[in-house]
């Protein structure tokens, strides 16, 4: 992704008393204002171990996502036998501080016990949809579901599917008969097909949509499409601007609603030559990025974390190899998240408040 150079924003007249606002007040009211929602993938461990985490989340947060507690491989760790307390932990903090739970993933190539092939089988789909969707059924707070996470292949060399260009050995019709099947199970949640990489005219942004609208001329209930959006920005190459809006587009025109389900914001290289300016770098990133996804009627946004102290992008197994991992006095300027290690509010913070107070209510 091309970095959202600061001279291309709009001209800011925000008084004293505006950017007062949006400083103070959090950021599930700003949205809520206009109709929107923001929240933040959570940890459950973190979550009973660090009161300040779980506080901050409560305060800024209307809506979140397990990181990985609803995930193949926590919920059912051996063929028919499920558990759900981890999940069932964030699903009461939940309701406890009247935010809703998205559901997050029932069908990932990653988020799978070893027991699992990928594709699975259809039988095993349907045991582990039935299992975990009857579970939360009637749940006051879990009101969707990643149905399918990243079915669509990196690139051309990795799938054996032209039309579509599904991950090798996935068909389409067993993505149809995933979604009927969740359908079968619980229609009254929303549904969703969730992927990264889809963030301008791409590859794999084209054949996301030709599988959109496979579904949707297949009778499926499919209400949106998450855009996971774990974004690099750089001065040194620009940002597909409309590449990106086409693709809003025409999940619109789809009426697959497009909404921003795992938002975090790296700057490439080269860096800049301090923290300060690389904040502002990634806060501006997020105000030019969000303004376009309210432009084209997206009303919910979710960053990957909250805090920089739990991204996974500082993991040494996900940090970025070509620029990152291999140079540690690189690691201070990946700082991808609203708030920073301490749980205080970055210029990035303020930024994705002062995009949800601009922006035209939904």
């Amino acid at each position: 992704m091309g970095f959202l150079q600061k001279d291309r924003q709009k001209e800011d007249h925000s008084t004293n008393a505006d950017i007062a606002n949006y400083t103070n007040t959090p950021l599930r009211q700003l949205a809520a204002a206009k109709g929107k929602r923001y929240g933040t993938a959570i940890s459950g461990e973190f979550l009973q171990k660090q009161k300040g985490y779980a506080d901050l989340i409560a305060r800024e947060c209307s809506i979140a996502t397990p990181n990985g507690e609803l995930k193949w491989d926590a919920t059912e760790t051996q063929p028919g036998k499920f558990t759900f307390e981890s999940a069932d932990a964030i699903a009461d903090f939940c309701q406890k501080h009247n935010m809703e739970l998205h559901g997050h993933t029932l069908f990932w190539h990653m988020g799978k016990p070893d027991w699992v092939p990928y594709p699975p089988t259809l039988k095993m789909i349907e045991r582990h949809v039935t299992g975990v969707m009857g579970h939360y059924r009637n749940s006051r707070v879990l009101k969707s579901w990643d149905i399918a996470n990243e079915i669509i292949a990196d690139n051309e060399k990795e799938t054996d599917n032209a039309t579509y260009g599904l991950r090798k050995g996935v068909k389409p019709e067993l993505i149809r008969d995933l979604f009927l099947i969740a359908a079968s199970v619980d229609n009254s949640k929303k549904f969703y097909i969730n992927d990264f990489g889809i963030e301008g005219a791409t590859w794999k942004s084209d054949h996301f949509l030709k599988m959109v609208e496979y579904l949707k001329n297949n009778g499926v209930k499919i209400d949106g499409a998450g855009i996971q959006s774990h974004l690099w920005f750089s001065t040194a190459y620009a940002f597909d601007e409309k590449g990106f809006n086409s693709v809003l587009k025409r999940l619109n025109d789809l009426e697959v609603k497009p909404i921003i389900t795992e938002l975090d914001i790296i700057i490439d290289t080269p860096l800049p030559d301090s923290i300060k300016k690389l904040d502002q770098m990634v806060a501006d990133s997020y105000k030019r990025y969000l303004d376009l996804c309210f432009a084209a009627k997206v009303d919910t946004v979710i960053t990957w974390g909250l805090t920089d102290r739990h991204t996974w992008i500082r993991h040494h197994d996900w940090m970025p190899r070509k620029t990152f991992r291999d140079n540690p006095n690189l690691w201070k300027f990946l700082r991808p998240l609203p708030f920073d290690e301490n749980l205080q509010p970055k210029s990035a913070r303020n930024a994705i408040a002062q995009a949800f107070q601009q922006a035209t209510p939904s």
